[in-house]
């Protein structure tokens, strides 16, 4: 019964560390107080749900957005390589690059049913604590807006 209990203590304990962030993405943020976005295309930077969304984050994270420029593929490189933490744009729902970031919950959806364009934000993949506070975030904006 004892060693129940005490594998029962330790199994909590590590429920703690889960998610986690094999590169120290969560860590870093908290840490610097800072974190950097690139838009995939500038042109949403005027979208509000853009905003909406770092605003969030920063709230949640109790950072500050860095915002850099780029473009295309360059992007997806550098979150993988992790000098960006996030890439927002609008993206085709099924889009090749599923399998290389890991995008979050559209934020709003546009184009034709044929193909849809989402505009949603990208991470590097296998950071999940990272991942989970902005798809927490897409989420209350995306709820936020559908309240509207």
């Amino acid at each position: 019964m004892r060693g129940v209990i005490v594998l029962a203590m330790l199994l909590l304990a590590a429920c703690d560390m889960l998610p986690r962030d094999p590169a120290g993405t969560s860590n870093r943020i908290a840490h610097k107080r800072t974190f950097t976005v690139a838009l995939a295309d500038p042109a949403i930077d005027a979208a509000p749900e853009v905003q909406r969304l770092v605003h969030e984050i920063e709230r949640r994270t109790g950072a500050k957005a860095h915002w850099r420029s780029g473009a295309g593929e360059g992007l997806f490189q550098q979150l993988d390589d992790g000098t960006l933490d996030l890439v927002i744009g609008r993206f085709l729902a099924e889009s090749p690059w599923a399998m290389d970031v890991a995008f979050g919950p559209p934020l709003s959806k546009t184009g034709t049913k044929a193909a849809p364009l989402e505009l949603k934000a990208a991470m590097r993949n296998g950071e999940n604590r990272w991942i989970m506070t902005v798809e927490r975030a897409s989420r209350a904006i995306s709820q936020e807006a559908r309240e509207e």
